[in-house]
């Protein structure tokens, strides 16, 4: 009985395996769809990225209630317009960690200047340099500013915070505009702390001739003085600082601020000042008005709204 028994495992054992045997002869030889060649690969992928492409477009009614935008409007136009209202975006500086300014072409369109500001997350600190170089001058002035490239052979001609970086210190280049005459550059430098915001703002001018740049200091000095002197009110001890606004129109020379001081709730406007490029003059223009004629001579690429 015990070896009919066994014979009959054995034979259920045996037909399984027969079963399974001919269950697996029948499959199809399995094909080895790899490329053989780096040619094959690339033919493969070339197919399978056009098969991706083809895709049919969706079909649905297009309701007449939707309006077609136009594409956006590039026109040159005067750079410091409205007057010192160009600033870096420092949102998206700390977001992409790299920004360029607006490049902005002298009042004959022969050069070209713009800064770029450099921000460094670990440390929380940013500095800039300030760039000239040459257009083309084959090309109209449109073409001029669309085609320029920063390999065109630009040079530094001013950097702030790219030497000695210190941790929350921020240091941002900006340019005011041209003078009219095309031979000076006049720039800002802003420098802000992290935890307590803006600091100060100084002034520059760039001389094409000389080749250096001046910082006009002068002007913040006759500020503090002239509020101490006549309204007792010392500048040091309070958060106050100047906005430049551009070159005066009427006297070409010159530049002019605009100067504030954080004292309440509201601040309180320190006056309009000019100060010639060499530093060696301010003046007080007004102590309640801030209507004066502003010069605008550098020219941009600017989107235009309809």
């Amino acid at each position: 009985m015990k070896r009919h028994i066994a014979i009959i495992i054995s034979s259920l054992i045996l037909f399984s395996a027969c079963t399974a045997f001919a269950k697996k002869s029948k499959e199809p030889p399995r094909k080895n769809n790899m490329p053989k060649t780096m040619e094959d690969y690339r033919q493969e992928a070339q197919k399978r990225a056009e098969e991706k492409v083809n895709i049919p477009p969706p079909d649905f009614e297009k309701d007449d209630k939707i309006v077609d935008l136009p594409p956006p409007k590039i026109e040159i136009k005067k750079y410091n317009n409205p007057p010192g209202s160009v600033e870096i975006n420092l949102q998206k500086l700390k977001k992409d960690c790299k920004v360029k300014s607006l490049g902005v072409a002298s009042p004959d369109a022969s050069l070209l200047t713009y800064s770029t500001v450099f921000y460094y997350p670990t440390s929380k600190t940013a500095g800039a340099e300030l760039y000239l170089m040459n257009l083309d001058r084959s090309l109209n002035v449109e073409e001029r500013l669309k085609r320029v490239h920063v390999n065109q052979g630009k040079r530094v001609i001013y950097r702030t915070g790219m030497d000695s970086l210190k941790n929350n210190v921020q240091r941002t280049l900006t340019v005011l505009d041209w003078s009219s005459d095309g031979k000076k550059i006049a720039f800002k430098e802003k420098i802000s702390y992290t935890e307590d915001g803006l600091w100060q703002t100084n002034l520059f001018v760039y001389d094409l001739e000389t080749g250096k740049a001046r910082e006009l200091t002068e002007v913040r000095e006759a500020i503090k003085y002239y509020w101490s002197k006549n309204e007792g009110l010392n500048l040091n001890q309070y958060r106050w600082d100047i906005f430049p606004m551009g070159w005066d129109e009427m006297n070409p020379d010159r530049l002019i601020v605009f100067a504030y001081a954080y004292t309440g709730e509201r601040p309180k406007y320190l006056g309009a000042w000019s100060i010639d490029r060499f530093g060696n003059r301010s003046m007080l223009m007004s102590l309640t008005s801030s209507n004066f004629a502003i010069s605008q001579n550098g020219l941009a690429l600017k989107l235009i709204a309809d």
